[in-house]
């Protein structure tokens, strides 16, 4: 994934400064928060302390990929009044520029739009020597105000201080609607994320949640804000020499192909003996995208909600390295803490830090079956991650007897950050089980309090793990611990060399 571009960028730095070695260890953690003995997770769901929970929550869960780009579309389209989004990554393919033909159309509708870009993730979009006139297309407009979170010629100064202050990203994935409608969780804006894997196999498996409240909305917009109002966020102010190229055509043209495919009406045509070659150009160039999508109509007969009861529902938000709150770390190691019978864990960058490593040990010695699901090396698209995995997971195994991992053996890649308690409270949303989202990226999750929710999330993980090899050890009388199955036994060879060689720079840890 693109978020490990920041890591590379950062071993530059630290290399011009002369301190690779010398990056700074995480800051000392609070006390875990402990729970009382008979306190279950539905309990401490209430007990929350950084917000209130709204019971009458519309929820839709979206572990697919197509109905999770309707429900954007659907959103989107509907909005009267305000779109907040901020996204890690946003390709210039159909579905970035579409999603960007939509902002544009609702931009001269007179909806006050907000975005915000990762200038990581999303480097094509914001960087002033390379060209933004697609975002100039927006900015022109009064109503649409638009940020990039933590350029690094803004900030590279700030690197010999810590290296994680260039690292910093904003990788909440958010889009919020009129202020009562929210889609959170994984995917960013591009193929990778939406198309069935029927039509491209390597496609990300990912998990969004749609929410129609009031509350939860207000706290999503907390979130933004919060996030917005960053002095390491620095308003967009256009290609450093103008406008050079105008692209309202093409983002509009990319509205109205993406559309009409959609709703099943084929591809879009224009003449070309009364359009110019250009036009003709770029809606042929979105038509031979699109037509290799066969699977992605059918909006016309998508619905938001389809029978969903409320439930119980709230938004919890961390900050970046450059912000000051963390209301996901703590409150999910006491979802651990509370947990009495079940945890899965279905999360594709497993680096564990030692308060998640201590929380999982504390849940294992009180008899709780824990599952985590991963990537292999074979679907993993970090390969430095998963070197560190590969060097940690049969520890992670002797340690904690209860405990089973699964590694992903399908062509698409694990991308889904899902948690499941007791199956009576799901979380979904960015963050991963690594240093990078405990302590340097923002980010943000949906917790929801509902056995049915809740289990409906945990059997979706449960077919994704019998698309998964099941990895074990078996531990010797004198504490060796020998692979009976694990990555080594399917993975390709040439790979598992690259990952050894890697796994060499475990100092890097605190940065991945």
């Amino acid at each position: 994934m693109n978020r490990r571009l920041a890591l590379f960028l950062s071993l530059m730095v630290l290399a011009l400064i002369g301190a690779v070695s010398a990056a700074p260890a995480p800051a000392a953690s609070p006390a875990v928060p402990e729970a009382g003995p008979n306190i279950g997770v539905e309990e401490f769901f209430d007990r929350i302390q950084c917000n209130t929970y709204d019971s009458q929550a519309l929820v839709r869960f979206l572990p697919d990929n197509v109905p999770a780009w309707y429900a954007r579309w659907a959103i989107m389209d509907n909005a009267r009044s305000s779109i907040d989004t901020t996204y890690f990554i946003v390709e210039q393919d159909i579905f970035g520029h579409s999603m960007l033909g939509m902002l544009l159309k609702k931009a001269r509708e007179g909806v006050k739009i907000r975005i915000m870009l990762d200038a990581r993730g999303t480097k094509t979009l914001t960087r002033t020597f390379f060209g933004q006139d697609v975002m100039q297309e927006l900015s022109k407009f009064p109503n649409v105000t638009i940020k990039t979170f933590n350029p690094v010629s803004a900030n590279l100064l700030q690197a010999f201080a810590d290296i994680r202050n260039i690292m910093a990203s904003n990788h909440d994935k958010i889009l919020l609607v009129d202020d009562e409608y929210v889609i959170t969780g994984g995917r960013n804006i591009s193929k990778n994320y939406f198309v069935d894997p029927r039509d491209l196999p390597t496609v990300y498996r990912d998990t969004d949640v749609l929410i129609k409240s009031k509350v939860v909305a207000k706290q999503t917009k907390q979130a933004f804000d919060e996030e917005f109002a960053q002095h390491s966020n620095f308003k967009f102010s256009g290609d450093l020499f103008g406008n050079w190229k105008d692209m309202h055509r093409e983002l509009d043209l990319a509205y109205h192909c993406m559309r009409r495919y959609l709703l099943g009406q084929g591809l879009y045509r224009v003449d070309p003996a009364k359009f110019s070659k250009d036009l003709v150009a770029i809606v042929e160039k979105y038509n031979k995208e699109l037509s290799q999508y066969k699977h992605l109509p059918g909006y016309a007969a998508f619905r938001l909600f389809e029978g969903q009861r409320p439930m119980a529902a709230r938004l919890l938000d961390k900050h970046s390295k450059k912000g000051f709150r963390n209301d996901i770390t703590w409150n999910l190691i006491s979802f651990f803490n509370t947990a009495r019978s079940e945890i899965l864990i279905q999360n594709p960058y497993v680096v564990l830090t030692p308060e998640m490593e201590a929380a999982i040990k504390r849940a294992n010695r009180r008899g709780v079956k824990i599952v985590i699901q991963t990537n292999s090396p074979m679907s993993t698209d970090s390969l430095l991650t998963q070197a560190m995995f590969i060097g940690d997971w049969k520890k992670i195994l002797a340690d904690n007897p209860g405990l089973r991992i699964f590694g992903y053996k399908l062509t698409n890649k694990l991308h889904s950050k899902v948690f499941v308690f007791d199956r009576k409270v799901a979380v979904i949303g960015t963050y991963n089980m690594d240093y990078i989202s405990e302590q340097v990226n923002s980010e943000q999750v949906a917790v929801i309090k509902s056995p049915a929710f809740a289990t409906q999330v945990a059997k979706k993980i449960e077919q994704d793990i019998a698309n998964s090899h099941e990895y074990k050890v078996k531990v010797e009388p004198d504490g060796t611990i020998k692979t009976v199955f694990g990555p080594e036994t399917h993975s390709d060879p040439k790979v598992m060399s690259r990952l050894q060689m890697l796994l060499k720079l475990g100092w890097l840890r605190p940065l991945i």
